[in-house]
């Protein structure tokens, strides 16, 4: 190793342990190299140290960048999370609002206008209101396309209809703000042979 590449990790060595908390350094006199010029020995020092101070405001900048992509990206992953923290239990609800709703349709006409129906239709409408405020929308499927991220056919009848139409629907579909909780059961359209 020559005698100017010792000198430079010696000085390298120095300014990495007077290191102070803030990123600048200090250099002792004594141990830099006699036979330069002191303005030559200055402008390198400062020259480094603005190198360095440049690096590390760079490697901040970077840091602080990472952090606020990771706080939004936790902010949105715990708005997502409360936002859909109570679909298992909407989507069991779905099950007694279906029940309602057979019940109420099998209903003969001379026992409508009873107290006791009224009140089940009162039941009914206000769990309804309950789970529409929560986000939760009814998806019609009759007569559109048949969608595989919405639709489970449980059967292909033949039909007038376009190959591929929803005629019949089973289960109704329900979607949780922009997410589909509970897709439908449906019959879909074949042509006729």
């Amino acid at each position: 190793m020559d005698d100017k590449a010792r000198k430079a990790e010696q000085l390298l060595e120095e300014r990495a342990r007077n290191k102070k908390p803030n990123g600048h350094t200090t250099v002792d006199e004594d141990n830099t190299s006699a036979d330069r010029p002191a303005d030559v020995r200055n402008d390198q020092q400062e020259g480094a140290s603005a190198e360095a101070t440049d690096a590390s405001l760079a490697q901040l900048q970077r840091l602080a960048a990472d952090f606020s992509n990771y706080r939004k990206r936790m902010e949105a992953e715990r708005l997502d999370y409360a936002k859909f923290a109570k679909a298992d239990l909407i989507a069991k609800l779905l099950d007694i609002l279906d029940a309602y709703d057979r019940a109420l349709a099998t209903i003969p006409e001379e026992l409508k206008t009873s107290s006791w129906v009224e009140g089940m239709w009162l039941i009914e409408r206000k769990l309804r209101q309950i789970l529409e405020a929560e986000g939760l929308q009814a998806i019609d499927s009759l007569g559109r396309p048949f969608d595989p991220y919405q639709h489970d056919a449980v059967a292909h009848v033949e039909s007038d209809e376009p190959e591929g139409t929803v005629i019949k629907e089973h289960q109704k579909a329900y979607r949780l703000h922009d997410r589909v909780i509970r897709p439908a059961m449906v019959t879909v359209a074949k042509k006729r042979e």
